[in-house]
């Protein structure tokens, strides 16, 4: 197939049916506030790689400052076509308003820390509350910073545990993600016996320049998007004073005897305690957080076959799926309603491992997930990410029980004939072995 204008009628009428059952996919557990619909032709539009996909991307108000431009700066510079000038040399995206106060609802915070976090080199945020919800709306944003070698200091509390442990592990997972070179430090300040509501977003730029934000929005959606929230903008440029005072602010609260670094021991303890509390002075027309996904239909049939391949006392399966039809959400889905409990899963390729990680949070929202490659040797989590380069060499192996894992994923299972594979293959006894493959014919 050449191209999408190539393509014969029949061809196009199948993608535009692919684009509905998309659509209708993405709302059954997502409310989008609209959709970006797209298919990329020639390197000049962005196709880097001969290929033809087609692109259903939900979008939600707020997510960027200027929806104009259709997906977030995919070239960059030109984000924003109507922003004075499309060309690369032209005038950036501006913020949507420079007043001194944002004020919520109609002037969302969202789209003016967007616009900060996007050339910011260091962050620090001090919010009493955090949600699942609200870290989705900037993790991605942290991320970039991080590719940027740039500091991110957060710090939240435990005030009448309405903080979500599972939106702190969202945040811990960005130190699993390979190529951040920056630093991310994660703290807590114990607010059991005392009221904790600082709301401050405080944003670094090169030079000594900086905005920061202080006001009544915590990191949840509502605060960030929908809410009624004033937040009092301080710029270097015409308040520096200010500026300098959010900052000393943020220092001594960061180092205050009652905060402590948010560790996988706290989690549990936290986990363990956490009665979350209802109150009229926090924001509580926060959604509800957002379920996992359901397995399709093409998922359902093979976790029934896997199911009754264990019934029949097998120990290993083989799935065979095309590129795009989730294989690695199907290993999430098995290994979780077959109740094993430590996971590991196996490949060869740096996005498999960072998306592998990002759909187990997704499925196991309070699960710890941990990473083992060549800078990291996170082997005692429940779910373990791996890279075959690394865990199939045999001195890494000789580390883990034969039965330490209780379900192995192998990805791209068609290199399984390939020494490291069968280093690992030969080394474990798990309860069961999944391998995934798009290309079975392709064996090494």
């Amino acid at each position: 197939m050449a191209s999408f204008f190539d393509t014969t009628p029949e061809e196009k009428a199948a993608l535009l049916e692919g684009i509905e059952l998309a659509r209708e996919a993405i709302c059954k557990s997502h409310q989008p506030d609209g959709f970006n619909i797209g298919v990329n032709v020639n390197a000049a539009a962005g196709q880097t790689v001969f290929h033809l996909h087609v692109h259903v991307i939900p979008r939600y108000r707020g997510d960027m400052p200027n929806p104009r431009g259709g997906v977030r700066h995919v070239i960059p510079g030109k984000g924003d076509y109507h922003a004075g000038g499309a060309g690369t040399d032209g005038p950036h995206p501006k913020a949507p308003h420079d007043q001194r106060l944002v004020r919520g609802d109609e002037d969302p915070l969202l789209p003016h820390l967007l616009f900060e976090l996007d050339r910011a080199s260091a962050v620090d945020i001090a919010v009493a509350f955090v949600t699942r919800s609200g870290v989705k709306l900037l993790l991605e944003h942290f991320r970039d910073v991080l590719k940027r070698k740039g500091r991110i200091r957060f710090l939240t509390g435990d005030y009448l545990d309405f903080t979500e442990p599972e939106a702190l592990r969202q945040l811990g997972d960005l130190r699993e993600m390979e190529g951040l070179e920056g630093t991310l430090d994660l703290r807590v300040f114990d607010a059991r016996h005392t009221s904790f509501h600082p709301k401050a977003f405080i944003l670094h730029f090169a030079g000594g320049a900086g905005t920061a934000f202080v006001g009544s929005s915590n990191l949840t959606r509502t605060a960030l998007q929908t809410g009624v929230e004033w937040n009092y903008r301080a710029v270097t440029s015409a308040d520096r004073g200010g500026f300098n005072d959010v900052c000393a602010g943020f220092e001594t609260l960061y180092a205050h005897r009652s905060t402590q670094a948010i560790t996988e021991d706290w989690l549990r303890s936290y986990q363990q305690r956490r009665r979350p509390q209802q109150s009229p002075e926090l924001p509580l027309s926060e959604e509800k957080p957002e379920p996992p996904p359901e397995p399709h239909g093409i998922q359902l049939e093979a976790l029934r076959k896997l199911q009754a391949t264990r019934e029949a006392g097998n120990r290993a399966g083989l799935v065979v799926l095309a590129t795009g039809l989730g294989k690695t959400w199907l290993a999430a889905f098995d290994c979780t309603r077959g109740g094993f409990k430590k996971v590991l899963f196996v490949a060869h390729r740096e996005e498999i491992l960072e998306q592998a990680i990002r759909t187990f949070r997704r499925i196991r929202p309070l699960a710890t997930i941990g990473r083992y490659d060549g800078g990291n040797r996170q082997g005692d989590a429940e779910v373990v990410v791996a890279s075959i380069m690394t865990l199939g060499r045999i001195r890494h192996l000789e580390r883990f029980p034969k039965d330490y894992f209780d379900y192995i994923v192998v990805d791209e299972f068609h290199h399984a004939a390939a020494k490291t594979y069968r280093n690992l293959i030969q080394h474990f006894e798990p309860r069961f072995l999944l391998g995934l493959t798009a290309t079975p014919e392709r064996t090494d």
